[in-house]
């Protein structure tokens, strides 16, 4: 996938949160080279929901791993502004819940706290639970959840310090919601549309 390159501002001088810059990704398997991503080249800004949309296994939790720092690109650029750098500057929602196990309802979603500070973070969190439908479970353990719980539990974690960028990684397959069918491409591309959110999201 390759779009025309995003300046650091749109025309109305609203800066990107995010850039992508001629971005490819490269693994070793055994002695096969696989080419995950080539030549994407995108931006977000605040407020702009985007949707990353490809088969499965074109490279789309690739691409969120490497907007989130976890990989680096082979080659190409992720340029950020300050407003998602550091600990709370992105929230990131994975395909699997990634609870902690040993932890409540309610220690997970506090999880955060642990690395950064959020202001009044009990009750936000409560309040979260509360939206998701999962304020009567603060105290169970992952275990004693289903697993479309137990993903709503790992957003709640992702909202907590209120990221100006989320990235969510099909976060809705455990849910009960209506499934797309399958796009037929070979790599990822990507759709905007206006956002309601106040931040920007993938």
């Amino acid at each position: 996938m390759r779009e025309g390159a995003l300046s650091t501002e749109t025309g109305t001088g609203t800066a990107t949160l995010v850039a992508l810059e001629d971005v490819s990704k490269r693994f070793l398997q055994g002695r096969r080279e696989v080419q995950a991503l080539q030549g994407v080249t995108f931006g977000v800004v605040p407020g702009e929901l985007v949707v990353i949309v490809g088969a499965s296994g074109c490279g789309k939790s690739t691409l969120l791993k490497i907007v989130a720092g976890l990989v680096k690109p082979t080659s190409g650029a992720v340029r950020k502004t300050s407003a998602v750098e550091g600990a709370r500057g992105i929230g990131m929602v994975f395909q699997d819940p990634v609870l902690l196990p040993w932890r409540s309802v309610l220690k997970n979603v506090l999880l955060p706290t642990e690395v950064i500070q959020v202001p009044d973070a009990r009750a936000r969190a409560m309040e979260l639970l509360e939206h998701v439908g999962l304020d009567s479970f603060e105290q169970a353990l992952p275990h004693q959840l289903s697993g479309g719980m137990q993903q709503r539990v790992s957003i709640c974690r992702a909202l907590l310090p209120d990221p100006p960028l989320l990235l969510m990684d099909e976060p809705f397959g455990a849910l009960d919601a209506p499934r797309p069918t399958r796009p037929s491409c070979s790599s990822p591309t990507a759709s905007r549309k206006p956002s309601s959110w106040p931040t920007g999201s993938w």
